[in-house]
């Protein structure tokens, strides 16, 4: 009769230890030492014995608020079952008792939901199978270390390589940090491009965190920067576990050159990995394990080798579970989410911006204050490779545009920004600067700017993608036309109509009730004391007609 047991390993155990380490295939995520950074709830590894061989999972055991019932979830990363067998190996006999031990474990500890993510590189899901529910989510991407380095670069996108070659002939260097200094510089470098991303708040480690994660003992860690000119703009984590690296943390401030400096980064990263006779470089995915954003896409531009990454959900107890998703006011046709009853709706918005210019620098400016996030910069001719650290994409090109996200077209020439409104058939973002002075009894439509200290007074009608520039004044009951742009300490008297299009200068200002036509210019610093035709340009003090835009 075959010996078969099962127990449960709390994590602080030296056992957990000991069966990570005679697996056939783990990574840092199973390891002990990482699951002892959670410290606000519960991590045990769960292992069903079956004579010499074992099968284990780590779980995280977290209490339902306001229930006596618990639930299940794996550390932030990619994890799931482990076993001393190599994964296409195991028999279903190992299996079935494997899943009817840990069932009978959730029951006996009133858990109602377990969670995991899988891991990408292993067959871990095969343990799981007709367990619950493994859900196909997105690729990551891996580097595969063990061939040749030539082989390596043969995978990268042709723009990766030009951009990695620019930034080693402007002299940047990728250096490991060794000093408390340069460890404190990538926390800073990293909670600021969270900040700057708009991450949940799970997202923001403090200082005790990364002091607890580099001094973990079970895994290696490195840390690398990039410095130009003895500053240091960019670092990422990289960990060592079994033959694998992985891509963990980064961050990157602003850089004054074209080129990503992360991307040397990876590619500095990949290189210690070959010398490390390491098998692979995981990459992972993109935010949030999706393959349809920026960061996928600056992942994918190293390899091509792809790994499916999944997860498990398992419902224990479905009439508890219903109980609970009905008590939060959570339906299953509201989110993919799992567990459904810890379901918390996003309500910050997400916006790409169309042009690459300093016009856009000033409306991301905008955005962050607003707290909204900035998914992309997109441009028909792109000419750099990133804008303010926001990664820049060649709109033509671009598959993986979200139409649930909203855009606002960054470019100042009025033509072109109603020419590009056609082209995209989602919704505008308003972008309104927070120390701008906006009345409640005004209106402002779709895809139009505010900058810092305009003012729009009460009965403004302002159309769809107009650019309000900074200081400008426009008074009470003045309406102005879709495509319009007022520029910097322009001043509109109350009842002024601009037309559609029409060019308003620096500092013109504009008499009370005036009518300007559209697609007109008003010169910088002229005065407006007569209704302006349609197509007219007009200048000085008084304003006077000189010529006509058409």
């Amino acid at each position: 009769m075959p010996i078969k047991s099962s127990s449960v390993i709390e994590v602080n155990d030296t056992k957990w230890s000991e069966i990570v380490s005679s697996s056939h295939a783990y990574d840092f995520y199973h390891t002990q030492s990482y699951h002892q950074l959670e410290i606000n709830n519960r991590p045990v590894l769960f292992v069903a014995n079956f004579e010499k061989d074992f099968i284990a999972i780590p779980l995280i055991i977290r209490n339902i608020e306001g229930t006596p019932y618990f639930d299940c979830t794996s550390v932030y990363g990619y994890c799931g079952p482990i076993s001393n067998i190599d994964f296409k190996n195991i028999s279903n006999t190992h299996i079935d008792y494997f899943q009817e031990e840990l069932l009978q474990f959730f029951k006996n500890n009133k858990i109602i939901t377990a969670f995991s993510r899988l891991h990408p590189l292993f067959l871990n899901h095969v343990v799981l199978k007709k367990f619950g529910q493994i859900v196909d989510l997105n690729d990551t991407i891996v580097i595969d270390t063990s061939v040749t380095e030539d082989d390596q670069k043969k995978k990268y996108r042709k723009s990766i390589k030009y951009e990695i070659n620019q930034l080693r002939k402007q002299e940047v260097i990728v250096y490991k940090a060794t000093t408390k200094q340069d460890i404190n510089e990538f926390i800073r470098i990293y909670k600021s491009t969270m900040k700057k991303v708009a991450a949940t708040e799970d997202y923001f480690y403090d200082e005790d965190y990364f002091n607890r994660f580099l001094n973990s003992p079970c895994f290696e860690k490195i840390i690398l920067l990039a410095k130009h000119k003895e500053k240091i703009y960019s670092g990422a984590i990289f960990t060592i576990s079994n033959g694998i690296m992985q891509y963990h943390l980064s961050g990157a401030l602003d850089f004054e050159g074209k080129h990503s400096l992360t991307k040397l980064i990876v590619d500095e990263a990949r290189i210690l990995a070959t010398k490390l006779k390491l098998k692979f470089l995981h990459l992972g995915g993109g935010f949030g394990g999706s393959d349809k954003d920026t960061l996928f896409h600056f992942k994918s531009g190293f390899s091509d080798i792809r790994s499916q990454f999944k997860n498990w959900n398992f419902v224990v107890d479905l009439d508890i579970y219903s109980q609970l998703n009905k008590k939060v006011n959570v339906l299953e046709k509201d989110s993919n989410f799992f567990p459904l009853y810890r379901f918390k709706k996003n309500t910050k918005p997400k916006v790409y911006i169309f042009g690459c210019s300093g016009h856009a620098k000033v409306i991301i400016d905008i955005l962050l204050l607003m707290n909204v996030k900035i998914v992309s910069i997109l441009d028909d001719k792109p000419i750099y490779s990133e804008l303010l650290g926001f990664p820049v994409f060649d709109y033509n090109r671009v598959e993986f545009l979200n139409p649930d996200n909203q855009l606002i077209i960054a470019v100042g020439d009025n033509a072109t920004r109603k020419n590009l409104s056609k082209r995209w058939k989602g919704q505008y973002k308003i972008a309104i600067h927070p120390k701008a002075i906006v009345s409640s009894f005004s209106t402002i439509n779709d895809g139009t700017v505010v900058m810092a200290s305009a003012i729009i007074n009460s009965g403004a009608r302002i159309g769809k993608h107009v650019i309000i520039n900074s200081g400008a004044l426009i008074e009470h009951d003045c309406i102005i036309n879709d495509f319009a742009h007022i520029s910097p300490m322009a001043s509109l008297a109350g009842s002024v109509l601009v037309g559609e299009g029409t060019q308003i200068g620096i500092n013109a200002t504009i008499r009370q009730g005036i009518n300007i036509g559209k697609w007109a210019t008003i010169g910088a610093g002229a005065v407006i004391v007569k209704d302006v035709p349609d197509y007219a340009v007009v200048v000085g003090n008084p304003g006077k007609i000189i010529r006509y835009n058409q």
